[in-house]
């Protein structure tokens, strides 16, 4: 076949297209920016554009995959229907590749990546050999989001935007959390939690669910589950796994009881070892060794493995380390923010210096009090222009709401800088002994690069 992929750089369509160059076919493309994953692409055989165009298509193609951020009018689109080929969304070319065999879906407002990762895994080291899709570039899978296996097994990040998870079939689900976000398409939080209802229902039978208890909206939405397995875990006593203690030094610890499954009586600690930090974290991994369980990976052997896991990619990503830290973080809603502070602050005493870029108008309308919440707390707050990504710019939203509310209400050391003098401002900082965080969904991640890269020339 001969495909070819709207907006191929994307993590979700850069995975796809790499599972179709692995199995022989001929993959085309377009993004209008450039990544590591589009230059991994070109390097396996794709042919891609950086820029979208009706000649990118040719009438010979077979298959064309889009997803929710192409618009109605792309120049591409609007071939391809006039051509008459085959269009698909990429959720349901995902579903089409990963229903037939044991679906093991990660979701969740928060946490659904690191989790997938850490059961993916999991998995590999221990030689059940998952196909792997995966919204987030791992090290262990050679900085793809993708891993094509031969086993009855796939692991997949499974997207709650656009209602994408809707053509997922899993035999495990597990959810991470439930918050407010996407209110573009959900309207509020009550559309959210339909919108999971409808995922669990569209389970396999006999399938299995693995969730936060912590949630009160995750037990708001499974309060109505009839007939699945259910496992509960998290910090709370009225979970199934309940984490008891936690501790970092060197390492991250925690340690959890487990409930036998007959008498509701606590099991012996267990101790788990980690290199990545939080409290967040440890519950990502708790649900990731539930999971490796119900599968018949024993928790001695989980524990063994999972200690060697560095994280994935722009996730509280330790990117320079001399007289003081940098971090590269995905993190753009309140809660991820929130997290990645409570995690980096944790026993440190120097100075926390966030830079962030909100993403989406909508998304900065909805939850500038919030956003101004999660981050009062840094030393040094540097808000920049908003990623606009898939959107056009709302009259009156801008990242200055945000900043309003840091320097009236909590009266915090916060600054606006634009984009292209981020850099130059952030070295007029005293920044010995701190912990520098480049923060957001967009493109934050290349001025965080070319910070490092100025450091590392000066250092040389």
């Amino acid at each position: 076949m001969k495909i070819h992929f709207i907006g191929i750089g994307g993590f979700g369509m850069s995975g796809l297209a790499e599972y179709f160059l692995s199995n022989g076919h001929t993959v085309t493309g377009s993004d209008i920016s450039d990544s590591n994953l589009l230059r991994r692409l070109k390097e396996n055989g794709a042919i891609i554009n950086n820029y979208h165009s009706a000649e990118n298509l040719s009438s010979d193609t077979d298959l064309v995959v889009y997803t929710p951020a192409i618009s109605p009018d792309n120049p591409e689109l609007i071939k391809a229907t006039e051509l008459k080929l085959k269009i698909i969304k990429r959720a349901e070319l995902l579903g089409a590749i990963v229903n037939r065999k044991k679906l093991i879906a990660i979701s969740g407002t928060h946490g659904k990546t690191t989790t997938s990762a850490m059961i993916a895994y999991e998995l590999i080291k221990n030689n059940f050999d998952p196909t792997v899709f995966i919204g987030g570039s791992m090290n262990f899978l050679n900085d793809s989001t993708y891993r094509n296996g031969h086993s009855e097994y796939a692991v997949v990040e499974a997207d709650e935007y656009d209602r994408s998870f809707l053509t997922l079939k899993p035999d495990i689900i597990v959810i991470t959390s439930i918050d407010s976000d996407h209110l573009d398409i959900y309207k509020d939080l009550e559309g959210i939690k339909s919108g999971f209802k409808e995922f669990i229902k569209n389970s396999k039978k006999e399938s299995i669910i693995v969730a936060c208890g912590d949630d009160e909206n995750i037990r708001d939405v499974l309060s109505e589950v009839k007939n699945m397995k259910v496992i509960f875990y998290g910090f709370a006593e009225n979970n199934d796994y309940r984490i008891i203690r936690t501790d970092c030094d060197e390492f991250y610890r925690f340690y959890f009881l487990e409930k036998k499954e007959n008498n509701n009586v606590q099991e012996y600690t267990r101790e788990i070892i980690l290199k990545i930090k939080g409290k967040h974290n440890a519950l990502n991994c708790l649900a990731a060794c539930i999971v490796c369980k119900q599968i018949g990976l024993g928790i001695n052997k989980f524990a063994n493995v999972i200690k060697e896991f560095s994280g994935v990619r722009r996730r509280m990503e330790l990117k320079y380390k001399n007289k003081f830290e940098v971090y590269d973080d995905y993190a753009h809603h309140p809660a991820e923010i929130k997290a990645t502070f409570e995690a980096l602050k944790s026993g440190f005493k120097g100075k926390m210096i966030t830079i962030f870029q909100p993403h989406l108008y909508t998304r900065t309308r909805d939850f500038y009090l919030e956003f101004a919440e999660s981050l009062k707390e840094n030393d040094i707050i540097i808000l920049t222009d908003i990623y606009p990504a898939r959107e056009e710019p709302i009259e009156n939203v801008s990242s200055k709401l945000i900043y309003d509310i840091l320097k009236q209400r909590y009266n915090c050391d916060a600054y606006l800088i634009k984009k292209e003098e981020l850099v130059d401002f952030i070295f007029s900082l005293p920044l010995e002994n701190s912990k520098i965080i480049f923060q957001g969904a967009g493109d934050i991640t290349n001025v965080c690069d070319r910070f490092i890269s100025l450091l590392e020339r000066k250092n040389n």
